[in-house]
């Protein structure tokens, strides 16, 4: 068999290349900590990778939803007691009138429910980061408007929200509800209206049937006083119930995120110990094809002739 000349350098160099990139590819993976860096080195682990790294994502994207929604509800919540705190006010000034009620006396209630309106439409109008909480999905508009007299009083009050209700994702396929609806942005307005028509009942002429057409607008009729109170406590317990969803959802979310993550981790986290070994032992190769290469290239070939 015949052997060129530059066969055994060709040889060695190619050796020494692989033995290099082996050294190359442990001390990446040592000071990087990633037992892959390119999909040649695993692709099936790579494939594995990229999908959870976009499940992590995503569960990133819904908890940041799960978190605005939150507050938003905290927010809708605190709004509806207060909602909650100005009709039992109400209703407190209106079954405290009686038939023997002076005008100045009707006067002051009358005046403070006044207020309670003004305050009812600043609540009604609350907003959270430049947002209408009760304007449903369009909460770039004011969520409520006020009809006023000459005199600056509040004579009507009207709901100006969309009729559709704001929605947030919290998962590939589920999606919540969060603040109030529409049907109890529409029952505030109620309330305020109810609100005006009881002032306006006190500020009525006095007449024998006032006190009783006052104290009658808290516990008669479909929108009574009472039952206004009904609606905005069943809203503030939905209200409730949704902090509880979206706090069970961020939860859980943060239990997958962090499978996620060590699912990842074991596809591609590199084992210090074995890619140590790996180093030393191509380190070691290296040197030995070095020094056998040199030792082979000294030789001639009258060293082999007797």
């Amino acid at each position: 068999m015949r052997v060129t000349f530059n066969a055994f350098p060709d040889t060695l160099l190619g050796r020494l290349q692989s033995l290099g990139s082996e050294q190359n590819k442990a001390l990446t993976q040592l000071s990087t900590g990633q037992r892959i860096s390119a999909p040649s080195d695993d692709a099936p682990a790579m494939q594995r990778i990229l999908n959870l790294r976009t499940e992590k994502k995503q569960n990133q994207q819904f908890h940041r939803n799960a978190t605005d929604g939150l507050e938003k509800s905290k927010v809708s919540f605190s709004s509806l007691e207060q909602i909650k705190d100005l009709l039992v006010r109400a209703s407190e000034l209106a079954a405290g009138v009686n038939g023997a009620s002076s005008p100045n006396e009707y006067f002051a209630k009358s005046s403070e429910i006044n207020q309670l309106i003004e305050q009812g439409l600043n609540v009604g109008n609350t907003k959270l980061r430049g947002s209408y909480l009760f304007a449903a999905d369009s909460p770039e508009n004011p969520a409520f408007t006020a009809t006023r007299d000459s005199q600056n009083k509040i004579t009507a009050i009207n709901y100006a929200g969309s009729q559709n209700d704001s929605a947030i994702r919290i998962g590939e396929d589920t999606e919540i509800k969060v603040g109030s609806s529409v049907p109890e942005n529409e029952k505030i307005e109620t309330v305020l209206n109810k609100l005006i028509a009881l002032r306006n009942a006190m500020d009525a002429p006095a007449s024998a049937t006032k006190s009783e057409t006052v104290i009658g607008m808290r516990g008669q009729g479909t929108d009574n006083l009472d039952q206004l109170e009904n609606d905005i406590l069943s809203s503030i317990s939905r209200a409730g119930t949704i902090q509880y969803r979206l706090e069970t959802a961020m939860r859980d979310l943060e239990v997958r995120y962090e499978a996620t993550e060590q699912l990842i981790s074991k596809d591609a986290d590199v084992d210090f110990a074995e890619a140590t070994v790996r180093l030393n032992r191509s380190q070691m190769a290296y040197q030995a094809a070095i020094q056998s290469g040199a030792m082979i290239q000294r030789n001639s070939l009258l060293d082999y002739v007797r």
